[in-house]
């Protein structure tokens, strides 16, 4: 049929329009920007001997990233922790806790599972040697090397007495800037929020001890609840709408120009008759069935004209034509195929005669089924030449084969760019933005389609039309063949012709079997179908041609504190 759009590039159409929907399902995009962050964090410290027991409450979102789960990092400056104990009701909570000399590295999590959102996780710890016995407190919350925000941290101090209470907030070197609410214990202090980097230390001169009074856990953030399915649906809807506007803005742009008002017009070209512009399925309404092939042109003209292209079969309907016309022959003896010299290799135009006696030097074959670097010349020098002569016939106004491809480019340049933003969209936090998903959604389908369906673009001129029509209307009657259309093809000295057709123009099957069927004599059918040795013999042309593949070889803790410090402190995220 005319400019086959092959069903490849529909799947890929269908692809392009799937993609964002299956991310939004997949949650992978739409769901809206949220950063890693603590939601809030709970500290409460208390004596234990000559050292101090701290129990933190962590609400830990992850955003729209995937971790394991929560990390604490720790000084050894009061000592190793001791008497670790974790747990999460919302997430795993697998304890690992690592002594790294000048400090202990605490994980919760399970490192075999991530997970995003909001958790809350529970941690317990003693530093034994906090030394209390000196009389003094000085402790480090976190540390200033803290890389995450925390919308709301709250400290508190329990068990403890305190004259000249201290509390530093900041950077490192900061003095001050909180204070220690209460003047008796419990002792509190609230960061709304608690910005990245900012450390905490707290302190003061310690009178008495007694026991810690129990403190009220807040209660956890709900989890994030997002309805994929409607932004997943709005994506799938909006993008088959644009992929449909793709396809129709190709056809369009591509409707051919037509002289005349019946098909006999449209078929002879009549310069005098009027234009009009068809589609190739309307032009393709047009061809009937016609019993030779369009006059004056070759085999390899005809796949030209029907699939716009010059590519690898062009220049096999070329051989396929010089084996019809006796130039070559493909001869076949222990498994062993060969292209050889044929009876009228002389009788041929100088330029072939000089090609077939290059590629079959020096002994006369050439032998099929491996690679043939002098093949592989030849077949580019005629693909070269196929499209010059398609570009000066006259058979295409605008965008034919052989022409400098400028539209496909243009559309290509654009696609590349889209896929080029989509990835980034998908590795980056930007993908979840709604607005930008559903701008995805549009762009990205649209363009494959417009990309896809590029085949439809070149334009036929009314000659063009006319000569394809020809071509059609001779494919179709190569497709519905019988054994008598190739008795009559034999007996008009044909057959050797039509077959070199049935190859160009996609129609092999089908003619070889109406072969099959004739009355035709073995050894006439032997003699003058050999031109569908090329269809048969497909993969060893492609070996043949193909060059053989070429592989190639290939945080430290905040133990320094505010204004003299303490021990403790550290970092916390996530891993």
């Amino acid at each position: 049929m005319l400019n086959r759009v092959g069903r490849w590039r529909h799947v890929a159409v269908v692809a392009a329009v799937m993609a964002v929907p299956i991310l939004v399902a997949l949650g992978v995009m739409g769901r809206g920007v949220h950063p890693e962050r603590f939601d809030a964090k709970l500290v409460v410290v208390s004596p234990a001997v000559d050292g101090v027991h701290v129990h933190e409450v962590v609400d830990e979102d992850f955003g729209n990233t995937s971790r394991h789960g929560y990390e604490r990092i720790i000084p050894n400056d009061f000592g190793a922790p001791t008497d670790v104990v974790a747990s999460s009701p919302n997430a795993p909570d697998q304890l690992s806790v690592t002594d790294e000399g000048s400090q202990t590295r605490i994980r919760i999590g399970d490192p075999n599972v991530t997970t995003d959102g909001r958790h809350r996780y529970l941690l317990d710890y003693t530093l034994p040697s906090a030394n209390l016995s000196s009389g003094q407190l000085a402790l480090d919350i976190i540390g200033s090397d803290e890389t995450l925000e925390t919308r709301r941290f709250e400290v508190v101090l329990t068990g403890f007495r305190l004259t000249d209470a201290s509390c530093n907030v900041g950077p490192s070197g900061t003095v001050a800037g909180c204070v220690l609410s209460g003047t008796a214990p419990p002792y509190r202090v609230v960061f709304q929020p608690l910005k990245a980097g900012d450390g905490i230390t707290v302190g003061g001169t310690i009178t008495g001890l007694d026991p810690a009074a129990t403190i009220a856990e807040p209660a956890p953030f709900p989890a994030r609840s997002w309805n994929r399915w409607p932004i997943a649906l709005i994506a799938l809807g909006l993008g088959a709408l644009s992929s449909a506007g793709g396809f129709v803005m190709a056809r369009r742009a591509g409707r051919n120009e037509v002289g005349g008002a019946t098909a006999a017009d449209a078929a002879f070209a009549d310069p005098r008759a009027q234009v009009r512009l068809l589609t190739d399925q309307q032009l393709e309404a047009l061809a009937t069935t016609e019993f030779e092939p369009p006059r004056g042109l070759r085999p390899w003209h005809g796949a030209l004209l029907l699939h716009e292209a010059i590519d690898n079969d062009t220049v096999s309907a070329w051989f396929s034509d010089q084996i019809a016309q006796q130039v070559i022959e493909l001869r076949e003896h222990d498994g062993i195929r060969t292209l050889a010299a044929g009876a009228h290799l002389a009788e041929s135009p100088p330029i072939t005669r000089q090609r077939i006696d290059t590629l079959l030097a020096p002994d006369g074959s050439l032998e099929l089924g491996k690679y043939q670097p002098r093949l592989l010349t030849l077949w580019k020098e005629i693909q070269a030449e196929q499209k010059v002569a398609s570009k000066e016939a006259g058979w295409w106004s605008r965008g034919g084969p052989g022409s400098s491809g400028g539209a496909l480019r243009l559309l290509g340049i654009p696609f590349m760019i889209g896929l080029l933003v989509l990835g980034d969209l998908v590795l980056s936090g930007v993908r979840e933005v709604p607005v930008i998903t559903i701008v995805a959604a549009v762009l990205v389908p649209a363009l494959a389609a417009l990309l896809a369906y590029s085949a439809y673009l070149p334009r036929r001129s009314a000659a063009g039309s006319a000569v394809a029509l020809q071509t059609e209307s001779f494919r179709r009657f190569l497709e519905a063949s019988e054994g008598k259309h190739v008795e009559w093809a034999w007996k008009h000295g044909l057959l050797r012709e039509y077959s070199a057709w049935a190859v160009s123009l996609g129609a092999a099957p089908a003619w070889g079997r109406a072969i099959a069927a004739s009355a035709v004599p073995p050894p006439e059918l032997s003699m003058n179908t050999t031109p569908l040795l090329m269809y048969a013999f497909a993969n060893d042309w492609h070996s043949t041609f193909t060059p053989p593949h070429q592989s190639g070889s290939g945080g430290g803790g905040f133990s320094s504190g505010f204004s003299g410090g303490g021990g403790g402190g550290g970092s916390s995220g996530s891993w």
